[in-house]
């Protein structure tokens, strides 16, 4: 008896734990199902709480606030206070009011989320639809936002999207209208329209005019370098998902070579006329060195020729001085020649100390016999 109530007892349990095993699987694949749903499809409803820029968007979903942003395009973000506008700012106060003008506050979406995709600031890329139109695609066609080729993975999307974005560019609208001062063709459009309507040149006999055409045509230069330097800032396409390096990234290419072909222009402009001014200089330099060396001298007039009679008196007052002068210069050699003449006198006295002794009988003689008789 034992052994049979134990049989029995295994029979009934082995279709159970096969039931309860065939149920978990289909609620662990509802369970994942639903998740991939929700998190692939968004919820539904998904209700706009706020606009926030021209690519984001806050929304009230089933677990919570979230903000949502286009996965396909990028529009202008806001600057910070006090800071100027760039091509990646430009316009996005206008940016923000279409999309909230398309999908404002209240308004229920269908979103497209891929998994785990995560923006920036914890934001969620989507794909947003409102009553069944690509909101991505109407920001584009009203010039606030620009494709990114990178993020579209349909091919039929990413034609409509580049058809979209080449109307608004052609059309000026948006960050391609030549209205606001920011956007990229209002600086350089009006530019290169300048350049093709330089000052003439002036004529090549007025240094006045030259120097002054030479001073607008730099200023010319300087305007223009500065414009391609902004244009060579400006990052390729293929590194960089701005607004900038996607609106420009191409066509500034464009813009660069036809700015440095007027630059080559102005630059042999401004040779020209620089030449022009120095060999005018250099001719009216000569002509007034030739004009010099041909005037003649001016002669003295009647009136100044009196002037010189002083000075002839005091030369005839001076003769006179320098008569005596050359008489005592004559008197000179004279007194000279003196001592010359008295040396023979002196040669003729020395002959008396050689004079004959005095004759016997004389008074020297007689005293020396005096003198010696006294001696005996």
């Amino acid at each position: 008896m034992p052994k049979s109530s134990t049989r029995r007892n295994s029979r009934l349990t082995t279709p159970v734990m096969i039931t309860f095993v065939v149920v978990a699987v289909v609620m662990l694949a509802l369970t994942v199902t639903s998740v991939v749903k929700a998190m692939t499809r968004g919820d539904d409803p998904v209700v706009v709480n706020a606009v926030l820029t021209g690519q984001s968007m806050e929304v009230n979903r089933t677990t919570g606030l979230d903000v949502i942003r286009f996965q396909s395009v990028r529009a202008p973000l806001p600057t910070e206070e006090d800071v100027p506008d760039t091509l990646d700012t430009c316009m996005a106060g206008e940016a923000r009011e279409h999309l909230a003008s398309l999908a404002g506050e209240g308004t229920s979406l269908d979103v497209e989320i891929e998994a785990y995709a995560n923006a920036p600031n914890g934001e969620l890329w989507a794909d947003i639809y409102h009553n069944g139109e690509d909101l991505a695609l109407e920001m584009v066609e009203a010039g606030y936002a620009v494709v990114d080729p990178a993020s579209v993975d349909d091919q039929q999307t990413l034609d409509a999207l580049n058809a979209a974005q080449e109307q608004a560019r052609q059309d000026e609208r948006g960050i391609f209208s030549k209205d606001a001062e920011c956007t990229l063709p209002s600086y350089v459009d009006p530019m290169i329209a300048g350049l093709n309507d330089l000052p003439p040149s002036p004529p090549a006999n007025d240094v006045t005019e030259l120097t002054k055409y030479i001073g607008e045509m730099n200023s010319i230069r300087s305007d223009a370098q500065q414009a391609v330097a902004v244009l060579t800032a400006i990052p390729d396409t293929s590194n960089d998902d701005s607004v900038a390096a996607l609106a420009w990234g191409d066509a500034k290419e464009e813009y660069i070579s036809t700015l440095e072909t007027h630059l080559e222009e102005i630059r042999g402009l401004i040779e020209d006329a620089q030449d022009k001014r120095a060999d005018l200089r250099d001719t009216n330099q000569a002509s007034q060195s030739s004009s010099r060396q041909a005037q003649p001298e001016p002669e003295p007039s009647a009136d100044e020729q009196p002037t010189n009679e002083p000075a002839q008196q005091q030369s005839d007052d001076e003769q006179p001085q320098q008569q005596p002068t050359q008489q005592q210069a004559a008197a000179e050699p004279e007194q000279e020649q003196s001592p010359a003449s008295q040396e023979p006198v002196e040669a003729d006295a020395q002959p008396q100390d050689n004079q004959d002794p005095p004759e016997l009988g004389s008074s020297n003689s007689s005293n020396r016999g005096q003198t010696g008789q006294g001696e005996s």
